[in-house]
């Protein structure tokens, strides 16, 4: 039976998948065998297993940082939003219901068996586990029946660490409040504070620390500044969306932020390429002339994003653009660059079909979705794909089928003779994912674009995977320096 320690946030985005990403990798270090565990994650940023089996992004990067395979029992429940109000519930990998909030939470305790079970059989095979809380442990409404935060931290016996995040304001109002807020038989389970993204002398806060380990009886065991590393973020995109720059000397890439974006992960591997601008966009604002490829992302809903479009009128600056210039689509924003999309299984409206973009000449009818990965083979080379190889392993989570009607839309790659992209002129989509973690696929397309803008080709192989290993190395460095890891050990060794 497995050891445990978990961390919680005093908010979504303190820190804590972070932390229980270093922390998977110095225990690693330390010769042991460790797996992350989150009981139920809503994200928009998934991953596919080797067992075709999907679940949170962010627990397959800390399986990463334990130097073990990813695995859908890390993460039993994933929560995936589909429009504002109803997300799909993603069960050990596959899709099981759609609920509303207060449908999942009057029916939620039906999925806790699965929770631990899993947790039970990665405990039968690992020395520790390093659990992840989800949101806020003081979330007083939500607290009936949790098996996400405290519920689970008294589940498995395992001691808490709460982290902190200052960079918000307010550390220990937030600190205090969040310890006082959980029900009294939870609070013995809390054994540190961890005050996160620092930027300053740590004496100035040395009296409202020690007044904090007065008040609530859990000591400050670290704090740690803020950390400047590339690491996929779970959910947000608040550090990604100022526009950068444009400059004629490099490749000039804008991604338009959807309104119901999902699955912004895909992008990380372009902070390889030196020579490349990344620039962020909204529907509300006008394509800058100086792109050299405009991305659009997969969306959660596409049915409202294709109407936010065109009530906003970006559906004209799209058309007008991709007239002359380089369009990719990836995932489901396929989608929204069809003539049609027949959505007979109701995934993202209770209306059959929709009118889209009209910019491929296909149509798309929805299935039942379900994730896998392929190896597809690129058999026709033109455009955007001139130099490209002949086949890339990619994954999908499939929500539908092309159904190509015109030879000016070109078949560019296929799967077991099902087609996975499509090109028009200079308009490519592909409906899959896992596209830039292919790194020379990804160079071959930007050499394409340097050439026509005068600017040396790049032949060197990019590997995303040495470059994540090496982030994760950084993180676990900054984690070593600044919190006293035999303490934690204590703290696992110890229990609650």
């Amino acid at each position: 039976m497995a050891k445990n320690i978990m961390f919680v946030g005093t908010n979504s985005s303190a820190g804590k998948s972070f932390f229980v990403t270093a922390m998977c990798r110095v225990l690693s270090d330390l010769k042991y065998k460790v797996s992350p565990f989150k009981s139920q994650n809503m994200a928009l940023n998934s991953y596919v297993d080797e067992n075709n089996l999907e679940f949170g992004r962010a627990q397959a990067l800390q399986a990463f940082a334990g130097r073990i395979i990813p695995d859908a029992r890390m993460n039993p429940i994933l929560l995936k939003p589909r429009t504002d109000k109803k997300s799909d519930v993603i069960l050990l990998g596959k899709k099981t219901d759609t609920y509303d909030a207060k449908q999942y939470y009057k029916i939620k305790s039906k999925y806790l068996p699965y929770i631990k079970k899993a947790y039970q059989e990665l405990s039968n095979i690992s020395d520790i586990i390093v659990l992840e809380g989800a949101g806020s442990p003081a979330e007083i409404n939500l607290l009936d029946g949790d098996f996400v935060n405290m519920g689970m931290a008294e589940m498995v016996d395992a001691p808490v660490i709460l982290v902190a995040d200052i960079d918000k304001g307010g550390v220990f109002a937030s600190i205090y409040g969040t310890i006082m807020l959980t029900p009294e038989k939870w609070r013995k389970y809390y054994k540190g504070v961890i005050i996160n993204k620092f930027r300053g002398q740590k004496e100035i806060l040395k009296s409202g620390i020690q007044e904090i380990e007065k008040l609530t009886k859990v000591p400050v065991i670290s704090v740690m500044p803020y950390i400047d590393v590339e690491i996929e973020e779970e959910d947000s995109l608040t550090n990604k969306l100022k526009l950068y720059s444009y400059d004629k000397d490099k490749i000039n890439i804008t991604i338009i932020k959807l309104p119901n974006l999902s699955n912004f992960t895909e992008f990380s591997p372009l902070t390889l390429f030196q020579d490349v601008n990344v620039n962020y966009i909204t529907i509300r604002d006008d394509i800058p002339t100086n792109t050299d490829i405009l991305i659009i992302p997969s969306s959660k809903n596409i049915f409202k994003d294709l109407e936010e479009i065109v009530k906003v009128g970006f559906d004209e600056k799209l058309k007008s653009y991709a007239e002359y210039k380089n369009v990719l689509a990836i995932g489901n924003a396929v989608e929204l660059l069809a003539k049609n999309i027949y959505d007979i299984q109701g995934i993202y409206s209770d209306k059959k079909d929709k009118k889209a973009l009209g910019l491929l000449d296909i149509d798309i009818s929805t299935v039942q979705s379900f994730s896998e990965k392929i190896n597809v083979k690129i058999i026709n080379k033109k455009g955007l794909l001139e130099n490209s190889q002949d086949e890339i392993n990619l994954y999908r989570i499939k929500t539908g089928e092309i159904n190509k009607f015109s030879d000016n839309t070109k078949i560019i790659m296929e799967f077991e003779n099902e087609i996975i992209s499509v090109q028009k002129r200079n308009i490519l989509g592909i409906y899959a994912f896992g596209v830039f973690e292919n790194t020379e696929f990804i160079n071959n397309i930007l050499n394409g674009l340097r050439m026509k803008k005068g600017i040396k080709k790049i032949d060197v192989h990019l590997d995303y995977n040495a470059y994540r290993e090496k982030q994760i190395c950084k993180l676990a460095d900054e984690f070593n320096k600044y919190i006293d890891i035999k303490k934690l050990m204590d703290i696992i060794e110890s229990g609650v």
